[in-house]
């Protein structure tokens, strides 16, 4: 018997509800504006507001008070995709951005996590 996998039953580590504008640059200079609506330590879920973001591209994450942090678009799903960083972030900073960064109350889950 076969299982079906959701992005959500494959995740390391628990994700956080949060509202962070970000920046994701391209090797070759583009940058993304975005918004985070979920965050762990090993990655996130962004809603992209311009250009979609490429499954299987990389990216440098920009959020202010961060370093830019190096990531990989694990799934894309048009203006939604799920980052994974290329080195996780420390749990208690993970926590911190996600406790200073709710998502709102009225604001809807993001795709992923309905599935």
């Amino acid at each position: 018997m076969s299982r079906i996998t959701r992005p959500a039953d494959r995740r390391r580590a628990p994700r956080a509800p949060t509202t962070i504008a970000g920046i994701a640059k391209t090797g070759q200079g583009a940058r993304h504006p975005l918004e985070i609506t979920d965050l762990s330590v090993g990655g996130c879920a962004v809603r992209s507001t311009g250009h979609p973001l490429a499954a299987g591209s990389t990216y440098g994450l920009k959020i202010k008070g961060l370093e830019t942090l190096g990531s990989t678009a694990a799934w894309t799903a048009g203006q939604t995709a799920g980052l994974e960083f290329v080195n996780p972030l420390h749990p208690a900073v993970a926590d911190h951005f996600a406790l200073l960064n709710p998502r709102p109350a009225d604001e809807p889950a993001p795709l992923d996590a309905e599935a």
